[in-house]
């Protein structure tokens, strides 16, 4: 497999994806959601925090996105946010990892899928140098 960084709109930061096209004028300003939450995580992982913290993270910013896109009568449901290890795939457990203890493994695959309205959206972020990978 050969990871190279996703293409994303110049104005929201949302993923370049064919699925995009199923979201109503409503629902799309709501489908960043999962690209901030990953990018809250980005931050916090790099800044040394454990993964149990970067997803407890992710999930509030998740959370206070739904209860926003609720108020306007847009359904959000989040499928998952998961961290994986590069070379291998392996899911981190939910020990409390951090990057400092992972230089030796590549670059961390943050990863996730959240429904907006009836759209299923994925997206991913690679935290490290793809050049290790």
């Amino acid at each position: 497999m050969h990871i190279v960084p996703t293409e994303r709109d110049p104005v929201d930061g949302l993923a370049l994806s064919s699925r995009n096209v199923y979201l109503s004028a409503d629902e799309r300003p709501f489908a960043v959601t999962l690209y901030r939450a990953l990018q809250v995580t980005e931050s916090m992982w790099v800044q040394g925090a454990t993964k149990k913290e970067c997803i407890s993270a992710a999930l509030a910013v998740v959370e206070q996105g739904k209860g926003q896109a609720a108020s306007k009568g847009v359904a959000m449901k989040l499928d998952y946010i998961e961290m994986n290890v590069s070379r291998s795939f392996e899911v981190l457990d939910d020990g409390e990892h951090k990057q400092s203890e992972l230089l030796d493994e590549g670059p961390v695959i943050l990863s996730g899928a959240m429904w907006v309205g009836k759209t299923r959206l994925i997206d991913n972020i690679v935290i490290g140098d793809l050049g290790s990978a």
